[in-house]
């Protein structure tokens, strides 16, 4: 551990950011659009199918939360990194 530069440290750290704030920003928004609207059950679908429409995955939310960090991301980048 001591033989690592603190640089990877903020790499590592940087990549994990990039993974999990977005992930958690796009959950958090797909959580709180199904408290608003909720999934209506139907007659025509069977059990399986119901449980597939509520079931988000991982992309649908990271997809989602990078829509919402990008720009933030992009501003952070464009002031602080661009120029290192």
């Amino acid at each position: 551990m001591d033989r690592v530069s603190d640089e990877t440290w903020y790499a590592v750290l940087l990549f994990f950011a990039l993974i999990i704030v977005p992930f958690l920003v796009g959950l958090t928004i797909f959580k709180m659009y199904r408290k608003v609207f909720p999934v209506k059950s139907s007659d025509n679908l069977s059990v399986v199918e119901e449980l597939d429409a509520q079931r988000l995955g991982f992309f649908r939310p990271f997809l989602i939360g990078w829509i919402l960090c990008g720009p933030m991301v992009y501003w952070f980048y464009d002031t602080f990194l661009a120029y290192l």
